[in-house]
């Protein structure tokens, strides 16, 4: 009985609050989700409950679930002013979930307990009481259908899994999206689209032994999962690379990749085919390597995978793509529970528990590897990298390694054009990698067994050890990590172009057939300033390159000159590699975990404070201007009452606001633009003692 009028009080009080707004009939109140140009809404339920994860207090909000061609949006009766998160996206609401950004899809009886994973080319039950929606980003939504009309959760059920797992490539919205796109990209980003990208890139690196060619570009192109462009060294012909290609996996033979001025190289190539003359391939471009380098020093090659030919195997190597998938799979485990009770018993499992997951034994290698490539570059040894098709691990090493010798692909810039470089314009793999049907229209049954084999968290892996080099070294990465975590969320947002094809040449049919690219690096598309002056990191020591050089030579970092021979020895940043030192991304991993996400606690309130500090010398910066213009008036240089420090949680800003005080960054974060503009000439960080 208790239960009935308990039930019965809850609809009366939402029928009494419809008719206050004006509804006679008394009905639930409706509310509309958000829709960019191009959206449509797909499927809906109303009278639906969001439970709050990991909680026995709150039992969750009132509201109507929407399934669009974009995202899936849960849209509240009643939204607080702490109902949000302190990053804004302009694009996605505080429970709104891109259709590319759903993990998996479970069927609940109402709660978050009782649970069976929905597959996406299964049956579907004639009733939905319950779902549950694991997202990429690892943060779990579940919905109760309890309150709904019957059939509406099987109807947005429906419609979740069958635009959520779409079947060819060109159904994500991406194709949709009919808002004009008018490009801001920063002038010092480089694409690496154009001949002209790479010429850019090597004149910067200044080296004049290798050359471009383009005869990727035409039908005589024997690396078809990269670009037009490649750089090989001057003495090979094209001929010779075309001939070669048939005995390297993927036609994938040693490219360049960065170099410095004494001669060292870097270069990334595929494993070689079992071929009768495949070592003698490789000997002879391996030898028009070694002429390459002024003092003709033989490269060093690092086997990431092991050697097949030698079946050198052992545990300093990188896991094949299932073991990385599996290894992940545990990690998502540890960081989704979805019960308070389940989170508690994982507690008390945390370490073993994340130790046979063997994820930061992978990030430890990864880094050991690049530290290793870092050595011999700097010691001007040229650097071969090899690894299966060229396109996974190679990009992971040998982005790490440039971030290790060359202090421009440590700015914010320099990041962005390492990664168009390395994992767009050389062609990884994204739809594999991430699960989307592959562009061309293949068979239905081919394109999801080919996917499943190929699916694991390859560039996770290389963000994952960015940020461990970050917390390494604070004060030598301009970006910070609300950076790569909101670039890692971004990865799963199928509105941008960047991370959505295998390859340049996917690219360039879809563009040919009106298809309209939006790269991920126009910020401004998502985030207002305040948000975006959260990616700089304040503690950040390096020059910057000015608006008239948009990239600075890789020579002007090195001390020596013209009139003196240059030192053997290039300045690099040398990591930790055990894995004692490797630590869990908890930003990225457990954010969404409400019991850990404590206020003024985590790595969070140092950032906070030095944001502060920051802030102050703007306003010094101001005063003293003011007082060099106005004659030392007092009346001008007054710096006035210091706003309070504000109030943040562990995971900010992606945690929701919980008081007043948390916008109160807004007004430092702006001033931190600023701030990083007055660092490199008149700052007093910068002046001399």
């Amino acid at each position: 009985m208790n239960e009935k009028k308990l039930v019965q009080n809850f609809k009366s009080y939402i029928n009494v609050s419809a008719v206050n707004n004006g509804d006679k009939n008394g009905s639930v109140p409706e509310v509309k989700p958000k829709l960019l140009n191009g959206e449509l809404v797909v499927g809906a339920a109303h009278s639906v409950v969001m439970l709050t994860p990991l909680s026995e207090y709150d039992r969750g909000r009132f509201g109507s679930l929407f399934v669009t061609n974009y995202k899936l949006s849960f849209v509240p009766l009643e939204s607080p002013h702490n109902d949000e998160y302190s990053q804004r996206n302009n694009l996605l609401g505080t429970y709104d979930v891109p259709l590319t950004g759903v993990q998996a899809v479970w069927l609940t009886d109402g709660g978050p307990v009782r649970r069976r994973k929905l597959q996406p080319f299964g049956d579907m039950p004639g009733k939905v009481k319950g779902l549950q929606i694991i997202c990429k980003n690892m943060k779990v939504l579940t919905f109760s259908f309890a309150n709904s009309p019957i059939g509406n959760g099987r109807k947005v059920t429906m419609s979740l899994v069958h635009h959520a797992f779409p079947k060819r490539h060109d159904l994500l919205f991406a194709f949709e999206y009919k808002e004009p796109y008018y490009p801001t990209l920063p002038s010092d980003l480089n694409m690496f689209q154009r001949p002209g990208d790479w010429k850019r890139e090597l004149e910067r690196c200044e080296c004049p032994h290798w050359r471009i060619t383009c005869i990727n570009g035409t039908s005589d192109a024997f690396m078809l999962g990269a670009g037009e462009t490649l750089i090989v060294p001057s003495s090979v012909l094209d001929y010779n690379l075309m001939e070669s290609a048939r005995h390297f996996r993927s036609g994938r033979v040693p490219v360049w990749l960065w170099g410095r001025p004494e001669g060292a190289a870097l270069l990334r190539s595929g494993e070689l085919l079992p071929t009768e003359h495949s070592h003698t391939a490789e000997s002879v471009l391996l030898e028009q390597v070694r002429r390459s380098h002024p003092k003709l020093t033989p490269p060093y090659v690092i086997y990431l995978c092991g050697n097949s030919f030698t079946n050198n195997r052992d545990t300093s190597i990188l896991p094949s793509l299932a073991n990385l998938q599996a290894s992940y799979k545990k990690l998502v485990e540890l960081c989704t529970p979805t019960t308070l009770g389940g989170f508690w018993v994982q507690d008390s499992q945390y370490y073993s528990i994340l130790d046979s997951s063997r994820w930061l034994r992978w990030v430890a290698n990864c880094i050991t590897f690049a530290d290793d490539a870092a050595r011999q570059l700097a010691g001007n040894v040229t650097v071969v990298l090899q690894e299966g098709d060229g396109v996974d691990y190679c990009a992971v090493v040998s982005s790490l390694t440039q971030m290790l010798v060359d202090p421009h692909c440590r700015t914010l810039s320099g990041f962005q054009s390492l990664v168009q470089k390395e994992w767009i314009a050389l062609g990884h793999p994204f739809c594999d990698r991430f699960g989307l049907p592959r562009p061309g229209n293949p068979k239905e049954t081919t394109a999801k067994e080919a996917t499943a084999a190929q699916i694991a968290p390859v560039f996770l892996l290389f963000l994952d050890c960015t940020w461990q080099l970050l917390q390494q070294f604070p004060s030598h990465f301009q970006f910070t990590e609300t950076y790569l975590t909101t670039l890692w969320d971004c990865a799963h947002n199928h509105l941008f172009d960047t991370f959505l094809f295998n390859c340049p040449r996917d690219r360039d049919l879809a563009i040919a057939k009106n298809f309209v690219q939006r790269p991920v690096w126009d910020w401004g598309e998502q985030f207002s300033e305040q948000d975006k002056a959260l990616f700089y990191n304040p503690l950040y020591v390096g020059s910057k390159p000015s608006a008239s050089t948009p990239t600075k030579r890789l020579s002007t970092t090195t001390i020596a000159t013209k009139s003196t021979p240059p030192s053997p020895e290039l300045p690099r940043l040398e990591p930790c590699t055990s894995i004692a030192a490797m630590e869990l991304w908890s930003q990225c991993y457990e954010r969404w975990l409400l019991p850990l996400d404590g206020p003024q606690s985590g790595a969070v309130q140092y950032h906070v404070f030095n944001y502060a500090v920051l802030r102050d010398i703007q306003r010094l910066n101001e005063k003293l201007s003011a007082l060099s213009i106005m004659n030392n008036r007092h009346s001008n240089g007054d710096l006035g009452t210091e706003p309070p420090r504000p109030i943040v949680s562990r995971f900010h800003p992606f945690s929701l606001s919980r008081s007043n005080e948390v916008r109160n960054l807004d007004a430092m974060q702006v001033s931190i633009i600023d701030a990083s503009q007055l660092l490199d000439s008149q700052s007093l960080l910068n002046a001399p003692d």
